[in-house]
C-alpha cells in the first residue's frame, strides 16, 4: 500500500507500507509501524507515529536532524 498524504500534507514521494494479517502496518525504510483493530485504524496509527516523529524533527532541539534516519523522514515532505 502507498500513502500519499499525511496530516493534510502531500508527500514528495509515496510512503510504502505493508499491512499484515494482525492489522499491523509497517514501513521498513523508516522503521515505523502502526497497529489497530482494523486496517484503517492501523494506517491512521502509522500516520500519527510518522507525524509525531516528523514534528519532533522540526521543533525539538534534542534531535539530530543531520543523521541519515532524520534525512529519510524529512525527504517525504
Amino acid at each position: 500500500m502507498l500513502i500519499n498524504e499525511i496530516g493534510g500534507k502531500l508527500l514528495k514521494k509515496p510512503l510504502e507500507v505493508t499491512i499484515t494479517k494482525q492489522y499491523i502496518v509497517e514501513n521498513e525504510e523508516l522503521e515505523i509501524f502502526g497497529q489497530g483493530d482494523t486496517e484503517e485504524e492501523a494506517v491512521e496509527d502509522l500516520k500519527e507515529v510518522f507525524m509525531d516523529i516528523y514534528e519532533d524533527l522540526l521543533t525539538d532541539d534534542g534531535f539530530d536532524n543531520s543523521g541519515e534516519h532524520a534525512k529519510k523522514f524529512l525527504a517525504y515532505f
